[in-house]
């Protein structure tokens, strides 16, 4: 059997096993039911909650009096990072009519949102105006509300700046990107980029693997970033990259990368530096979302929710690793410095 059918037919069982499992678990008739739909997660991720965000998502639930296998049903449904998995998803999830949808990223809810107008679905996305998953922030229309992850494209440049400053000097400097990102890139991101690269001298492109859930696509792209005279690199912030964490981060070390990332938890699993929104915050809020939607609130009353605090993060062992040192600046402005 082939790598991608394998592990195709695993999401599908994952969900389903899993499903019947918190149901079963579930006495109670006045049980709420939620499904999350993520388009790259691997099972123990979500299933065992491996990662801090889910963590965040479950905790913050059950302070708030939800917790699964008592009063709550919590249904998975995992693509892998598998495109032809994903609408499959959506299809089930809206067919199956849990009393509320978590979709996990833009491209999620819009696959979501043309087949149902009455399930509640909370997301986290990009700029949702922008992406045409609701007209308003303050009044959302419709049944969908979330948490907007969006920092504006400043917040790429400002890493750039970052990066520039711990390793003071760059020239080459590709964005590690995943292809669900690609349209983002070409329409908005590429030209401010490249342009705040020029004015310092920087030259600015985009790698993607071929496959994110396939490491020997990481390992080309990075071959590819390397003989292109790369002497740092900017890693993106889609769910699929960071879904493959370890492994970008293995390779960045392999190759003596110094490296910027959008999340804290590559830093704190060892990569060099971040600069960007903490995730359990936004899987906090979306928590508290979840508790009103179940409440009985309407997501077209619930404001879509936008995250404006941004938060540097430094690894002092790693920078010592790659010959480096944090200016003492940096060190002052950290929110945080991992020794």
């Amino acid at each position: 059997m082939r790598r991608r059918e394998f592990i195709a037919g695993t999401a599908a069982t994952a969900t389903a096993v899993f499903a019947r499992s918190a149901r079963a678990q579930t006495n109670s008739q006045l049980a709420k039911r939620i499904a999350i739909v993520d388009p790259a997660a691997e099972p123990e991720e979500v299933i065992i909650n491996g990662i801090p965000s889910f963590k965040a998502y479950l905790t913050e639930l059950n302070r708030l009096g939800y917790v699964e296998g008592q009063n709550l049903t919590v249904e998975r449904y995992l693509a892998l990072g598998l495109p032809e998995r994903q609408a499959e998803n959506a299809r089930a999830v809206v067919a199956s009519h849990p009393d509320l949808i978590v979709a996990i990223g833009g491209p999620v809810a819009r696959q979501l949102k043309p087949l149902t107008t009455t399930i509640p679905i909370i997301a986290i996305s990009g700029d949702p105006v922008a992406g045409k998953i609701v007209t308003n922030l303050a009044r959302p229309d419709g049944n969908i509300t979330g948490v907007s992850v969006d920092a504006g494209l400043g917040i790429y440049a400002k890493r750039l700046e970052l990066l520039r400053e711990v390793t003071q000097k760059l020239t080459t400097v590709p964005l590690l990107y995943s292809a669900s990102g690609l349209p983002f890139w070409e329409m908005a991101l590429k030209a401010p980029l490249q342009e705040a690269g020029a004015r310092v001298g920087i030259s600015v492109s985009v790698a993607v693997p071929a496959e994110t859930t396939d490491r020997a696509s990481f390992e080309r792209a990075f071959d590819l970033i390397i003989a292109a005279g790369a002497d740092g690199l900017m890693v993106g912030d889609t769910s699929e990259i960071l879904r493959s964490r370890e492994l970008i981060l293995e390779l960045a070390a392999k190759h003596r990368l110094p490296t910027i990332y959008s999340y804290r938890e590559f830093v704190e699993a060892g990569g060099l530096m971040s600069y960007g929104i903490d995730l359990r915050d936004v899987f906090r809020r979306m928590a508290d979302m979840t508790v009103d939607v179940l409440r009985g609130a309407k997501p077209a009353d619930i404001p879509y929710f936008q995250l404006t605090k941004f938060e540097l993060v430094l690894n002092r062992k790693t920078a010592r690793s790659l010959g480096l040192e944090f200016p003492p600046t940096l060190l002052v402005a950290a929110d945080e410095v991992i020794e």
